[in-house]
């Protein structure tokens, strides 16, 4: 087999693989979309755009049932499409777009404006100022005071959702998350990458990636709250996040999220994995 047709069968093949993985957590996990549609939370979003992908549905059930909802955005998100020499958005221009969009989806998911706030850490350095994240979200809990915790998941293989996931684990474990019960959501998780080891061959990498992914999908304690008939909504909440997406008018060089990796948000159904206090899952 040629080399070039390699390099297109082992994306087809990471694709494959995740979907496999969405397959088994789907037949696993426990439905608990009216105990989760209740409770007054705190969405915890790395990035903006996190909250929509991972919550988005989530959010909206909450809001239907009279639920507070409010979205703290920890990076300044800056560091989109870094790299891009064909860009011409300043660094300041960036994160005023990107907290508008952010603004602008959440308004669509029924979060108002004064719910959201933006802590502007930096984007990709994230794990570089743990004291200063550890401490603004040990404060946004208390001024919140949310029944319910929903951050990005550990398993997550970006190293701000690492990052973020690692601290809020860290709060609870001190008890400073005002008893709230903390759950994570899955973004970077179906990104294969998330999962392969470096340094293998493509062969050796997909192996060893499929059979990490499966063993956490097959032990990690999963629920889901169904988002039937929510869908739309939270891809038209998804769609003002032009920057991500590839179709801000204003930068018409940048690339969007793929179409593979954001179909498994626009599933029936988001997942959650429970963190319970005092030890990883």
């Amino acid at each position: 087999m040629t080399r070039s047709i390699m390099q297109r069968v082992w994306p087809r093949l990471e694709r494959g693989a995740m979907r496999l993985v969405h397959l088994v957590l789907s037949r696993r996990s426990v439905d608990r979309t009216e105990a989760l549609s209740r409770k007054p939370c705190l969405v915890l979003a790395p990035h903006p755009d996190d909250e929509t992908l991972g919550c988005g549905g989530l959010i909206q059930r909450k809001r239907a049932a009279g639920a507070s909802v409010h979205v703290t955005v920890v990076t300044d998100g800056a560091a989109t499409h870094d790299g891009d020499e064909a860009q011409t958005l300043t660094r300041d221009a960036v994160i005023a777009l990107r907290e508008r969009e952010t603004i602008e989806a959440c308004a669509i998911l029924g979060v108002p404006a004064e719910a959201v706030s933006f802590l502007r850490l930096p984007d990709g350095d994230l794990g570089a100022h743990g004291d200063a994240l550890a401490e603004r979200l040990a404060d946004t809990v208390a001024r919140v005071g949310p029944d319910e915790i929903y951050v990005c998941a550990l398993a997550d293989g970006h190293r701000d959702h690492q990052a973020l996931a690692q601290a809020t684990r860290d709060l609870a474990r001190a008890g400073r998350l005002g008893g709230a019960e903390l759950r994570e959501y899955p973004v970077w998780f179906w990104d294969f990458r998330s999962w392969r080891p470096d340094g293998l061959s493509n062969k050796a990498g997909f192996v060893s990636g499929l059979r990490a992914a499966l063993d956490y999908a097959r032990t990690v304690p999963v629920h889901h709250v169904s988002i039937a008939g929510l869908v739309a909504r939270k891809r038209a909440a998804l769609d003002c996040h032009r920057s991500q997406l590839g179709t801000y008018d204003g930068e018409p060089d940048w690339v969007g999220l793929p179409d593979a990796f954001l179909a498994h948000f626009q599933d029936d159904r988001e997942f959650f994995f429970d963190v319970p206090e005092g030890r990883d899952p």
